[in-house]
């Protein structure tokens, strides 16, 4: 598959898609939703696919909304909401329910959106050296693409109504200390670190880590019963697969498993 504003590769297993417009230091414009829309159903429905990394080319990972496609854009509040909605059904909404592990691999610079993109993946490595930021406030704006949602999980109420209402800039390593990411690595040793944690998830069983991300995305918002209800429906259809057997024979012979692969 070829993109106008992304790369995308697949490597056993592994999907690595690069926000490709290093020029504009990745910032989103209405090509790459566009792009991004395309891509990410198809990631979903091919079995091929087991884990997906996402970063960006050259020096950022990415800088936000692109400004020029702001400047054009229809200012009247209806045209602006639905702007945003769009792009929230299209990209960041699909990419976190998207059933496959996303691993962010955040290069240099990731600001607004750009930021609110690599918080949308499942898990987020950082180059120490990244420079982060809720930016929107610097420019007279409300934090978007799912920030306010997903901040507050991610590092508490408190430490989200900091970073949005100053907009100040953090590094990956301090990012890292707030919770706000999972890691954060000397720069040359991102992508080999995303790759090393895909690669481990990548040969796990599936539809297991399938599930269990569906089932970890709903349990912020569901109560104990509700929860109960959804483990006992995703483990009865574990309890049938494959790589469950595959599991005990593993666990029986003391030997690491082998999933299957499609």
């Amino acid at each position: 598959m070829t993109f106008d504003t992304l790369l995308y590769e697949i490597d056993d297993g592994i999907a690595t898609v690069t926000l490709n417009r290093p020029q504009a230091l990745n910032a989103f414009n209405f090509a790459m939703q566009r792009d991004l829309a395309t891509l990410i159903p198809a990631i979903a429905s091919d079995d091929t696919v087991r884990c997906v990394i996402l970063t960006g080319a050259g020096r950022a990972f990415c800088a936000g909304g692109d400004i020029r496609d702001m400047a054009d854009s229809d200012p009247a509040p209806l045209a602006g909401r639905n702007r945003l909605r769009s792009m929230l059904l299209s990209v960041f909404i699909p990419l976190i329910r998207l059933e496959k592990p996303v691993i962010a691999a955040v290069n240099g610079i990731a600001v607004g959106a750009g930021l609110n993109l690599a918080l949308a993946a499942d898990l987020t490595l950082v180059d120490e050296t990244a420079m982060l930021s809720q930016i929107f406030v610097q420019v007279g704006l409300v934090p978007d693409t799912g920030g306010l949602f997903l901040l507050t999980r991610l590092i508490g109420l408190h430490r989200a109504k900091e970073l949005c209402f100053t907009g100040r800039k953090i590094s990956g390593l301090e990012a890292a200390a707030m919770g706000l990411v999972n890691r954060a690595v000397p720069p040359d040793d991102l992508i080999p670190a995303a790759r090393a944690l895909a690669r481990e998830i990548a040969d796990g069983p599936a539809a297991a880590i399938g599930m269990t991300k569906s089932l970890l995305n709903l349990s912020a918002t569901a109560s104990i019963d509700e929860m109960a209800e959804f483990e006992a429906y995703a483990q009865a259809i574990a309890l049938s697969t494959d790589d469950h057997r595959e599991g005990l024979r593993a666990f029986a012979e003391k030997r690491r498993p082998v999933y299957r692969r499609h």
